[in-house]
């Protein structure tokens, strides 16, 4: 599905005379410009925990550095309008956590298409292999994105790593 919106662009008239008003050009947006929803972040980073707390087990804390590491995965799907943990390219998981520069010896993903954020933490708690993610006792720190490409399409990432 194709969002389409126009902007009004005021450009310099050259040679225009200052009274004149300027005449806005329509430009056609075929992807709206991804945006993130910090609170929807922070609720599902807080669901996490709610789940690890209900085990006994520590809280994750957020890391910067793996936030960024979601919210590149989560615009990257907004922007190229794809749902995968491997990009249209084949770039897996992993290989971008390569990229990233992010110790490799335990990390993992959780990813989620859906309209809000309750929902998308409750379909990772009834997810076996998701809710086994949240509540791994290996693990130390995540990272949370939440991105809306503004057509009501809404993106969740999960990063997960025992650093």
């Amino acid at each position: 599905m194709l969002a389409v919106s126009s902007v009004a662009v005021h450009a310099p008239m050259i040679g225009a005379s200052q009274d004149a008003p300027e005449a806005p050009i329509a430009i056609a947006l075929v992807n709206p410009h991804p945006h993130a929803l910090a609170a929807d972040a922070q609720a599902l980073a807080d669901g996490v925990n709610a789940e690890r707390s209900k085990h006994g087990l520590p809280a994750l804390q957020r890391d910067p550095a793996l936030d960024r590491v979601a919210y590149a995965k989560a615009v990257d799907m907004a922007a190229r309008g794809y749902f995968g943990h491997t990009d249209p390219n084949g770039v897996t998981f992993a290989e971008r956590m390569q990229v990233w520069h992010w110790p490799t010896a335990y990390v993992a993903e959780n990813i989620a298409y859906d309209s809000n954020e309750k929902r998308a933490q409750t379909s990772f708690v009834n997810s076996p292999p998701h809710y086994s993610n949240q509540i791994d006792p290996r693990e130390k720190s995540i990272g949370v994105a939440v991105i809306t490409d503004g057509s009501g399409q809404t993106f969740y990432v999960e990063d997960f790593s025992g650093n």
